[in-house]
């Protein structure tokens, strides 16, 4: 290696570099479908899903493992129970994607009609529930609104002591992903430095006002292996 320091140049041998491997542990591969069944089985609330509610499960963009497998067994569940489930995009909509594009989107991740068997309903339209105790504007869906049930799906990567870091994430899929582009521009129009607190206020108001069931957090590790799923009603959140 060549270096320079007071105008003179001088040759510094490189020390000796060995090959090394990143070790870590075998993960535990879950059966995710087992897993799933799993949380929904222990979940109490299922017993109030009434035989032909309409039921909306929001599904995001975020490309994770088995998630069409996931949405398939919620959606035979659903049924199984006598409801009509029906999915709506929750994407992270800051480019503003058309109602169409955010149903490629999904189509692109393996998410369709006839893969999923549940209709999918796209709409960039968004109703005014109300406002949060600070003042700020709260929309949802139209489709999710009108819904007699919501679920939202939202992956989470773990994080060594961030132990609620899941609910967080479901928080945002609820007031981003079912907000649309309305609750994007008014997160932050109530001040960017403060915009997760905003996102969990707005995310709050929203499961109080509306037909929220239960939110399924799914987690990876840096590996993109899901390590857990998580069922959280709407006191958990």
């Amino acid at each position: 290696m060549i270096v320079t320091k007071n105008n003179l140049t001088r040759i510094i041998p490189l020390p000796s570099v060995l090959q090394g491997k990143q070790l870590r542990e075998n993960m535990h591969m879950l059966d995710v479908k087992v897993e799933l069944a799993k949380e929904i089985d222990a979940l109490e609330i299922w017993a109030k899903i009434a035989p032909g509610q309409r039921i909306a499960v929001a599904v995001a963009n975020q490309g994770t493992n088995n998630l069409v497998e996931m949405v398939k067994l919620l959606i035979i569940r659903l049924r199984s129970a006598g409801a009509k489930p029906f999915i709506v995009p929750a994407i992270d909509n800051g480019r503003g994607l058309s109602a169409d594009e955010q149903r490629d989107v999904l189509k692109k991740i393996g998410i369709t009609e006839k893969e999923i068997g549940a209709p999918i309903y796209s709409t960039m339209e968004t109703i005014l529930i109300g406002e949060s105790p600070k003042g700020i504007p709260v929309f949802i869906d139209r489709y999710a609104y009108e819904a007699d049930g919501i679920i939202v799906l939202n992956r989470t990567k773990f994080h060594g002591g961030f132990s609620s870091d899941y609910k967080s994430g479901l928080r945002r899929r609820i007031t981003i992903g079912l907000g649309k582009q309305s609750s994007v521009s008014m997160c932050r129009s109530y001040g960017s430095t403060h915009i997760s607190e905003n996102i969990a206020e707005v995310a709050r108001f929203i499961i109080q006002a509306t037909t929220f069931l239960f939110g399924i957090a799914v987690i990876e590790n840096p590996y993109h292996e899901i390590t857990h799923i998580k069922l959280v009603t709407s006191q958990g959140l």
